[in-house]
């Protein structure tokens, strides 16, 4: 067996989204027919642009590229026909690729390529977005950022990679080619995205693509909101009912340190599904006064989002509308993360709704917890 030779490459692997869901759908011809498709489409603009073709893994391209900046442009090309090629058409007939690319020190052997470089790319795959280009720190500083408009996800843990590796992507808000610095990528990967051209000719595409919506995500927030309310409302005995009873024209209501009073007597308030607002006097005014029910629903919180994303890796809203948490690396949630995302959770709740609000503002759109915990929300295939 010959030995292998050790260079210093750019590796390009590419997947097509819900493949596996696509197929199961499909006969055996219109299998073979949308690969050619995706093989007609691809290769070419990825071979035009200095790609060699490794080998090609079911729906994948395994490429090597000597320039990080001709891999990056050649993934851009790619989306933007894809783009294009997926106008008009039904979801089931779209082709959607994943793209991640990476630079580091790989061994050739027997017309293949193996290396950490080549693990990490793949690992980037798992995480990147639909419509998306993505690259790590080792292909942004050797580039020309020039020609190619960029933002920075963050620093991320891949799974089975010791260290964590800073991930950007392609800017595609501003046309591919157009001068742009560091520093402008970076504050622009801090506001919402816009869909606007990313080539001439070419469908706005939002620079989102793949990320759920925030429309989706805050309706799944609502339903969650309104599960645990109901499990609250039934363990309890009682619920929410805007109908409330008037206090007698007699009675005076005052509210000290202690609590309420009714007639200078420590009462007890509770809402009551069928009665209203009850009112009910303690005889001993120096016993605490009620708790809201708050605390109770802080900690029903907490078991419903730890248990729901430990057994289904969604809560039963997200579940509803097809969406799932993920960690940065596209794997199942652990302990550490469960529970931390479902404590911040709280606190993203409590602050005003702020942490929620964050995710406006970040690029994955993520708030708080998911931020917290290194997890994210993706749409499930």
């Amino acid at each position: 067996m010959a030995e292998p030779t050790t260079r210093h490459l750019t590796i390009l692997l590419t997947d097509i989204k819900g493949f596996t869901d696509k197929t199961s759908s499909k006969t055996r011809a219109a299998i073979s027919t949308m690969l050619d498709e995706h093989r007609a489409v691809v290769l070419p603009l990825l071979e035009a642009r200095g790609g060699h073709l490794v080998k090609t893994i079911g729906d994948a391209f395994l490429m090597t590229f000597e320039s990080p900046t001709n891999a990056v442009l050649a993934g851009v090309s790619v989306q933007e026909a894809l783009t294009k090629l997926n106008e008009g058409r039904a979801p089931e007939d779209r082709l959607d690729i994943r793209i991640a690319i990476n630079s580091g020190e790989v061994n050739l052997m027997e017309n293949d390529v193996f290396g950490e470089a080549v693990n990490i790319t793949a690992r980037i795959e798992g995480i990147a977005e639909a419509g998306q280009v993505y690259f790590t720190e080792a292909v942004y500083l050797s580039m020309n950022k020039a020609e190619v408009p960029s933002s920075e996800i963050g620093l991320m843990q891949l799974k089975g990679i010791p260290e964590k590796i800073r991930v950007y992507k392609v800017r595609r808000e501003e046309p591919v080619g157009a001068s742009a610095s560091p520093e402008k990528s970076r504050f622009f990967g801090l506001i919402p995205p816009k869909a606007v051209p990313f080539a001439p000719g070419a469908k706005a595409a939002l620079v989102t693509a793949g990320v759920p919506s925030t429309a989706k995500r805050f309706a799944a927030l609502l339903l969650d909101v309104l599960f645990v309310y109901l499990v609250v409302s039934a363990i309890t005995g009682h619920g929410l009912n805007f109908h409330f009873t008037k206090p007698a024209k007699s009675s005076s209501i005052s509210i000290d340190a202690k609590g309420l009073k009714v007639d200078g007597r420590l009462s007890n308030v509770h809402f009551d599904t069928n009665n209203g607002l009850q009112v009910t006097k303690n005889d001993d005014d120096d016993s605490p006064p009620l708790l809201a029910t708050g605390w109770g629903f802080a900690l029903a919180w907490f078991i419903y989002q730890a248990a729901f994303l430990k057994r289904m890796g969604a809560t039963p809203g997200k579940r509803l509308l097809k969406l799932k948490v993920v960690s940065l690396d596209g794997g199942p949630l652990d302990k550490g993360q469960r529970s931390t995302r479902a404590a911040v959770s709280l606190l993203s709740g409590y602050a005003g709704g702020f942490g929620y609000l964050w995710a406006l503002f970040e690029p994955q759109r993520r708030g708080w917890h998911d931020l917290m915990a290194g997890t994210r929300v993706v749409d499930a295939a």
